[in-house]
């Protein structure tokens, strides 16, 4: 149980959200709790597959390439869009506007093309959060790696 001050009630997110501030909530210090009904969180952070970015002219552009299994391979540009190039930007420490860049804009890769129909919203902290491995048989080629300008 905390003490002093409970500054809020009611809260109720969808998960989008940047901050609490952001939720559906009461008024702040609007309240009818005691300290008994103080909340909690226990954060087991999700990171997913490393990411980097080759063949760029800087750190902040290149062919995405995310490391599965102790080997690197590509991402395929279908449904490629700037909400997965932002999430990955992110990933990488990057803020500011993101611009996907498909067909292999930054050359061909070599070795697995590890993810295919990658489907971000955007607000994702890493690429793996909304992209899984895609073991199976895909219509993908290196001619389309998909890749991002931070």
């Amino acid at each position: 149980q905390g003490s002093g001050p409970i500054l809020l009630d009611e809260v109720q997110c969808s998960g989008n959200e940047l901050s609490l501030d952001q939720c559906k909530k009461s008024d702040w210090g609007q309240q009818n709790c005691d300290h008994i009904e103080d909340a909690g969180v226990s954060c087991d952070p999700f990171t997913g597959p490393p990411v980097r970015l080759v063949d760029g002219e800087s750190t902040k552009e290149g062919r995405v390439e995310v490391l599965l299994n102790g080997q690197w391979g590509s991402v395929c540009d279908d449904d490629w869009t700037d909400r997965d190039a932002a999430v990955v930007c992110r990933q990488l420490g990057f803020s500011g506007t993101a611009k996907a860049r498909a067909m292999a804009y930054f050359g061909e890769g070599h070795g697995p093309i590890h993810l295919d129909n990658v489907e971000c919203s955007g607000m994702e902290h890493t690429l793996g959060q909304c992209a899984t491995p895609d073991t199976r048989i895909h219509s993908c080629w290196h001619s389309e790696d998909a890749g991002v300008i931070c």
